[in-house]
């Protein structure tokens, strides 16, 4: 299926009316029969172990991570500070894509995000085209866009949006000041229990100070690894959205 903007609008509008009837019969039918961004249904989902489910959510990680060097290394081979590291879940539906059902503890999205100042830069539109460019290379739908500025009536910031195949979603934004951001969150994905114990199972074994790189910053392709089923439990103080 492809994601045009027509449909992103359109099932960001449905959304609304599905959730609402969540708590009887019909919703829970719905939800239970809706598929994720990975063609699971929460059915389907129910029946794996949470370490099935934290082995998918390692996969999911590797994937985002990938998309984000990729589309990094078309602007840029330098380093990039660090918004969000990506890995931890993060709950409640998505506007980009929403998924019939969804609430604060049944499914789970993940987010990252890198920016760089270019010396000399001012948002230009020609500075946005490289990315576009590979956006639609690989065949993703794609747009580059003007958006009023909220910092300045008469001044605008140029977007590049894309959604991948397997349904991420990526924005490189380019300000008027230099600052550009680049952002690859998922889809929606169910979980077979509350989204918190899956995300704890990961930021656990996590060891104190380790998701984030020393400055917050790294060049393209690093990131914090996805930790083993295996590895002991330990407390992290510092949370993937911080």
């Amino acid at each position: 299926m492809r994601w045009t903007w027509s449909r992103v609008a359109a099932v960001v509008l449905a959304v609304g009316v599905v959730s609402g009837s969540s708590g009887c019969a019909e919703g829970v039918a719905v939800m239970f029969s809706e598929k994720d961004a990975a063609g699971m249904t929460r059915g389907e989902v129910s029946r794996l172990s949470m370490e099935e489910q934290f082995d998918l959510l390692g996969e999911r990680y590797a994937r985002a991570q990938e998309l984000m060097t990729a589309a990094q290394l078309q602007v840029s081979d330098g380093v990039w500070k660090w918004y969000t590291a990506g890995l931890g879940t993060l709950s409640g539906p998505v506007g980009w894509d929403p998924l019939p059902g969804v609430t604060l503890e049944n499914a789970y999205y993940l987010d990252m995000g890198r920016y760089f100042s270019p010396p000399g830069a001012v948002g230009a539109r020609e500075d946005a085209e490289p990315m576009y460019a590979y956006f639609a290379s690989q065949g993703w739908e794609a747009e580059l866009r003007e958006v009023p500025d909220s910092r300045g009536q008469d001044s605008v910031r140029f977007q590049v949006n894309a959604f991948t195949e397997d349904r991420f979603f990526l924005t490189y934004e380019l300000y008027p000041d230099g600052h550009y951001n680049l952002l690859v969150r998922s889809s929606m994905y169910w979980t077979a229990g509350d989204q918190s114990d899956l995300d704890a199972e990961v930021m656990y074994r996590i060891p104190e100070g380790g998701v984030f790189p020393p400055g917050d910053e790294s060049v393209p392709g690093v990131y914090t690894p996805f930790p083993k089923w295996s590895d002991p439990k330990v407390w992290s103080p510092r949370g993937a959205g911080e």
